[in-house]
């Protein structure tokens, strides 16, 4: 008996540590007049992270201010957010948007694939994502991906597991350099801190990471024979949510959000001239 009642014990203090996000549904917003939604975020470089001030900012956090700002304006109500969740993991922040109920968003570099739709709702695409293939600047340039095998003999691939950064690379395992090694990290900043303290190392990283790299003059290269722009950026919503239309309105409203002057203006402040050309290039 006691050992009965130690188990369900710890399954209680379990259930605790996976608690759910909660948030108004847009239902409960219109009958009341005013509500709060919930925005969980994974912390990624220009898009979600903390400034000077540690107050949080970056794209996926002032285009949420303007969709509140929308909501507000153009529905006649009293719409406020509020941050959940520190920020630390993707799969954390992914997980528990899943689980959750009514007005709850997840915030970062959040890939929509096909998969992830039938667990999930997506916001309409906000950007194209841009993965760089690199490595430490002593590594030769990789000319055709044919030649990676060669060019890259005894460098090892970093990647956090269950990412599509991971499948590009068994991707290139399997099509072009069979006994090519492949180590794993925690997540996307700690692979970045394992090609840079290892020169014998190779990995892609999303542009977000890329940036962050290069604004801090940390000496990485860019191989661009391997650069891949395949998915698109969303954000995330539990399948119960009745948010999605509301923000399909917003990104569509007035010949589209991502060709105003304002979203352009986001992507400047938190990407920089690099990060813009590499979009524009990748567009």
């Amino acid at each position: 008996m006691k050992q009965y009642g130690l188990a369900i014990l710890l399954m209680g203090i379990s259930s605790l540590g996976i608690s759910q996000y909660t948030g108004d549904s847009w239902n409960t917003v219109k009958s009341n007049g005013s509500g709060t939604i919930s925005l969980a975020y994974v912390e990624t470089p220009g898009f979600v992270y903390k400034d000077a001030s540690g107050k949080l900012t970056g794209i996926c956090v002032d285009i949420m201010n303007d969709f509140v700002n929308y909501v507000n304006t153009t529905k006649g109500v009293k719409l406020s957010s509020k941050f959940v969740g520190d920020g630390s993991s993707f799969r954390g922040m992914y997980d528990k948007v899943k689980a959750s109920k009514g007005g709850v968003f997840g915030l970062g570099n959040i890939t929509m694939t096909e998969a992830r739709k039938k667990e999930i709702k997506f916001s309409p695409p906000w950007i194209t994502n841009f993965a760089i293939l690199v490595t430490q600047s002593s590594v030769p340039t990789l000319k055709s991906m044919s030649d990676i095998s060669q060019t890259f003999a005894g460098l090892t691939a970093y990647t956090a597991k269950g990412t599509l950064n991971e499948k590009r690379l068994l991707d290139i395992k399997a099509k072009y350099y069979p006994t090519m090694k492949v180590a794993y990290a925690s997540s996307s900043p700690e692979t970045l801190e394992k090609v840079l303290s290892d020169p014998k190392s190779f990995s892609y990283l999303d542009l977000a990471f890329y940036l962050d790299a290069v604004s801090r003059k940390q000496a990485l290269k860019r191989h661009p024979i391997g650069d891949q722009s395949s998915e698109q950026f969303g954000f995330t919503m539990p399948l119960n949510s009745d948010w999605q239309p509301l923000l399909e309105e917003f990104f569509n409203a007035n010949g589209g959000y991502t060709n105003s002057t304002a979203y352009k203006k986001i992507l400047a402040d938190h990407l920089g001239t690099t990060g813009v050309k590499l979009l524009q290039s990748v567009n």
